[in-house]
């Protein structure tokens, strides 16, 4: 006999993702698992804050509002801070510092 988990009410399961972020001017790209409907400022966040844990330069800063995240499938329009991450189903985006 086989029994089936039951989901506690108010849970559900959000899917996760491992995405790509070039920062433009660095080296190399960071890889973090974001879930789908993290908004597109939490993960310039975090991407920010593991750029900057592991000590690469040019070192960028950490305010959000001075960056955009745009996917790297050659769109020229950058996704909104609001937007979803999973939304546009990308994997592979580019980070860049606005220009002042």
């Amino acid at each position: 006999m086989m029994f089936q988990k039951q989901k506690k009410q108010g849970t559900e399961k959000r899917n996760r993702f491992l995405i790509t972020v070039n920062v433009v001017g660095s080296a190399g790209p960071l890889r973090f698992v974001v879930k789908e409907d993290d908004p597109v400022a939490g993960v310039i966040e975090s991407a920010l804050k593991a750029y900057a844990r592991g000590g690469r330069i040019p070192v960028l800063g950490s305010d959000v509002k001075n960056f955009m995240l745009y996917c790297a499938n050659g769109t020229s329009e950058d996704l909104s801070p609001q937007e979803a991450i999973g939304s546009r189903g990308a994997r592979n985006f580019v980070l860049c510092k606005k220009q002042l």
